[in-house]
């Protein structure tokens, strides 16, 4: 199933297919999405021609709710039928509407409605072959057996006005890749603006998935593959973006890595880690990531944390075992450094958990579970690290138990600063935080957040990988 990308409302003077199987690739001629859908209330959009709408508020639930179930709706009287508009296009759904005035297109990122590009299946059924139709029902029952229901909970990543995605299955997450540049045809390639003229990869978003949720790892890689094969030439210049331009996208490699073996010479728009340059060609970009694994693996032996010890000092220590790991904590505890003004005393451990071999989540899980609760520092650095919700699923027992038998720091005040530490706790910024005990429950409600939206794998997986 193809996916509009982007998916944009057109006028008269842009071609809207009559065919259900045509989609929006981003390139030249451009149509309109002729298969939208409200995430509100449920429905598929429809459309009056010739007509556009006379407010920019929507109308009462009762009225939208008889404009769309009329017979004849460009004949409602909540329609401006003036002549002026022979190029116009209304367009509304039981609960919003939006317009298309004088022609051109319009982005649905640029209107208040929840609509979304519901797919477009191609044409492969001749007429009275009920052989694919079977087949699909068939597999539905197949998939809807073997893949489990999502609870209706859904992750929601807050990334840029108008982009913040929320999705629940992996085809959710596909299409949420897919509608994240709505202004690429104003800008000229998958960007948004984060306000300021501050122009940043569409997918950037993505990176804050694989930081805060490993189990969602697989999906996302197939999410991906998905997105770019159906997507056109802006979901592949998207993919270039994302793995030229952040570290933490090495975790996607056994998806990604065949992936871009199908286009080699799409080429990034820039690199934030130096990876592909100079040319910037995925075959490129996905090599020097199969180089940075490889040096990773040759130094797994060693640690180097950057600004966090004392006097944002270089803390370089053996990292091969859990006691090497306990060591290196308490250091950067005592250490109490904020490297770079947004990282916290634990920090660096994110990287370390995404990168290396699984003894490391395990360990780090067997630290958390047997705390040493009276040391001061190492207590607020995991209060801290938490801030920043990197598998806080793994946690929901510990901090569960915390909070139902509060501990002897539970009254301290979440703005106390331990002796040497530069600031105060992240987390102790979140809303109605006061006290750590405060810290230790909001913590637990987001862990038991991450506990209801585990990946739901909805979409097949299109190319293997032979990274290890």
């Amino acid at each position: 199933m193809k996916h509009c990308s982007p998916a944009v409302l057109v006028g008269l003077d842009v071609e809207l297919p009559t065919d259900p199987s045509v989609a929006n690739e981003g390139t030249p001629p451009r149509v309109g999405c002729n298969h939208l859908v409200c995430d509100n209330c449920g429905v598929e959009v429809r459309h009056a021609d010739r007509r556009s709408i006379t407010s920019n508020y929507r109308l009462p639930r009762p009225v939208m709710e008889e404009l769309y179930t009329s017979s004849d709706p460009a004949s409602s009287p909540h329609l401006d039928a003036r002549p002026v508009h022979q190029e116009s296009r209304a367009y509304f759904c039981r609960c919003n509407w939006a317009s298309v005035a004088l022609g051109g297109i319009k982005y649905l990122g640029d209107i208040d409605a929840p609509w979304g590009c519901a797919g477009h299946e191609p044409r492969v059924v001749e007429a009275g072959d009920t052989r694919v139709a079977e087949a699909r029902t068939a597999t539905d029952a197949l998939v809807k057996s073997l893949v489990p229901e999502w609870s209706g909970a859904k992750i929601r990543i807050v990334y840029a006005p108008g982009i913040n995605p929320e999705f629940a299955t992996a085809a959710q997450l596909r299409d949420s890749l897919l509608a994240s540049y709505p202004a690429a045809g104003f800008f000229g390639a998958p960007v948004v603006d984060k306000g300021g003229d501050n122009l940043v990869p569409a997918w950037g978003w993505v990176v804050q998935l694989i930081r805060m949720r490993s189990d969602w790892w697989s999906a996302i890689g197939i999410a991906l593959q998905h997105a770019v094969t159906n997507g056109g030439e802006l979901a592949r210049t998207a993919l270039a973006d994302l793995l030229a331009g952040y570290q933490d996208s090495l975790v996607l490699l056994p998806w990604t890595a065949e992936l871009a073996a199908t286009m080699p010479d799409v080429k990034a728009r820039s690199s934030g880690t130096s990876w592909g340059e100079p040319d910037l060609r995925l075959e490129t970009i996905v090599r020097d990531q199969t180089k940075f694994v490889a040096v990773l693996e040759e130094t797994s032996a060693e640690a180097a944390l950057l600004g966090h010890g004392k006097g944002e000092t270089i803390i370089e220590a053996p990292l091969t075992n859990e006691a090497d790991l306990r060591a290196l904590l308490e250091q950067s505890a005592q250490a109490g450094q904020f490297p770079d003004g947004d990282q916290g005393p634990w920090s660096w451990l994110g990287f370390e958990l995404r990168t290396r071999p699984q003894w490391i989540r395990t360990a780090f899980s067997r630290v958390v579970a047997t705390l040493d609760h009276t040391n001061e520092p190492q207590v607020f650095a995991f209060l801290d690290w938490v801030f920043e919700e990197q598998d806080l699923w793994r946690f929901e027992p510990v901090l569960a138990s915390w909070y139902k038998n509060p501990l002897a720091w539970a009254n301290t005040a979440a703005n106390k600063k331990p002796r040497g530490w530069r600031r105060t706790i992240r987390s102790s910024h979140w809303p109605e935080v006061k006290t750590l005990g405060d810290v230790t429950r909001v913590a637990m409600w987001r862990a038991q957040n991450q506990l209801a939206t585990p990946p739901v794998l909805d979409l097949p997986l299109l190319f293997s990988s032979t990274i290890s």
